[in-house]
């Protein structure tokens, strides 16, 4: 009879230690297929801990999700173009008709693009550009600065350029479809004006370094094409520019809305 008890024992051990295999077994393929089926970019919003089952090869959870991280979007490469407006207040000692001149030059066409590349999830770097202008003309106008009176006709044609480094945070989107980015670039400012004063050209030109930010967001639309809107701040100056202004120092820091065309890869 201790035989046979013995030999019960002996079966419903080994019964249990097949069914507790099959409920490992069943526990991994499960596992193995709920992380098979996260999107790359919803994997961001889940917590590690909630696909990381204890009955599961820690090592195979690794493997798992760097293939998952390894297939976000690494490159954003985009086009933008909009309305920019110059948003520094004149300096008290211009002129009333020059002021009233030079109005029109603080609005203009602004044009960018932009190329990141990220090194994570939510982190990239890469190079931004933007260019900006502006024009007017008079048949005629007079003013005085430091005692010198400036008289006749004149044409302003206003170019902008800003290059630089860039930083860019953006959020997963949960649906593979909106994107949240904040994009930080400092670099190389140059202002040219093709300006003619009483049929005489003049090239004037300054060099300086800017500080460029925008906040915006991309729905995409199609696989890997996004349309969106950012709102860009730009911070710069320059120094005086002789029949430019009276001021010692011209500030160009603008602000602009534009629409962004861009390809995540």
């Amino acid at each position: 009879m201790l035989l046979c008890l013995s030999g019960l024992n002996a079966q419903d051990g080994e019964g249990v230690g097949d069914l507790q295999q099959t409920v490992d077994s069943a526990d991994m393929k499960r596992d193995s297929l709920l992380i098979e089926q996260i999107n790359p970019e919803d994997m961001f919003h889940k917590k590690i801990a909630e696909i990381d089952s204890s009955s599961f090869d820690k090592k195979e959870v690794k493997k798992q999700l760097r293939a998952i991280y390894s297939d976000y979007r690494r490159w954003r490469i985009g086009l933008n173009g909009g309305i920019e407006q110059i948003i520094a207040p004149e300096a008290l000692n211009i002129p009333e008709e020059l002021s009233k001149y030079r109005k029109p030059l603080k609005s203009g066409a602004r044009f960018g693009a932009d190329a990141i590349f990220f090194v994570s999830p939510n982190i990239g770097i890469g190079v931004n550009y933007s260019t900006y202008g502006a024009d007017n003309k008079t048949d005629y106008i007079s003013y005085e600065i430091d005692e010198r009176r400036f008289a006749g006709n004149r044409q302003d044609d206003i170019r902008i350029h800003f290059i630089g480094p860039a930083i860019s945070i953006r959020s997963i989107p949960k649906h593979n479809k909106l994107y949240a980015s904040c994009d930080f670039t400092l670099g190389y400012f140059h202002y040219s004006n093709d300006l003619i004063f009483n049929n005489t050209a003049y090239n004037l030109q300054e060099d300086n370094f800017g500080f460029a930010t925008s906040v915006g967001a991309d729905y995409m639309f199609i696989k890997n094409m996004s349309i969106g809107v950012s709102l860009n701040i730009t911070a710069a100056s320059i120094k005086k520019v002789e029949i430019l202004s009276g001021n010692n120092v011209e500030n160009l820091s603008r602000i602009s809305i534009v629409m962004t065309l861009r390809t995540y890869k």
